[in-house]
C-alpha cells in the first residue's frame, strides 16, 4: 500500500468519452483520481480508469510533481502534445475538474 503525507486529498476529476470511445463501452465516463496537497496543488498520484493500464501509467507520467494550482496550463499543454487517443479532450475536463474540487478542499476549515 502507498503512503501519503498527511493532510493529503484525494479528488476524482470526471468527464464523458466521446460515444466510438471503448472507454465508455467499458466504464461509461472517464475517471482521474488524484491523491494531492490542498495547499500547494502538487500531485503526489493520479491514476486513470483507462482500458490499458500504459496508458494511465503514461498520463501519470506527464502529470506527477506537478501542481494543479500552478501548472494546470502545462499538464493540458503536456496532454495536448504528447497523448494522442481518442480521450485528449475528456482528460483535459478531468484535469480542470480535479483542479476546481481541490481549490474546494482547500477552502474548507481544517
Amino acid at each position: 500500500m502507498t503512503r501519503f503525507p498527511p493532510g493529503a486529498v484525494c479528488v476524482v476529476g470526471l468527464s464523458k468519452a466521446a460515444s466510438q470511445n471503448p472507454i465508455t463501452r467499458v466504464h461509461q465516463s472517464l475517471i482521474g483520481s488524484f491523491v494531492a496537497d490542498p495547499q500547494s496543488g502538487l500531485i503526489y498520484d493520479v491514476q486513470f480508469n483507462t482500458i490499458c493500464r500504459i496508458t494511465s501509467d503514461f498520463i501519470a507520467s506527464q502529470l506527477l510533481g506537478m501542481s494543479l494550482y500552478t501548472d494546470l496550463d502545462e499538464m493540458v499543454s503536456r496532454i495536448q502534445n504528447r497523448y494522442f487517443g481518442d480521450s485528449r479532450r475528456a482528460i483535459t475536463v478531468i484535469l480542470r475538474d480535479a483542479a476546481a474540487k481541490l481549490r474546494e478542499c482547500q477552502a474548507r476549515p481544517v
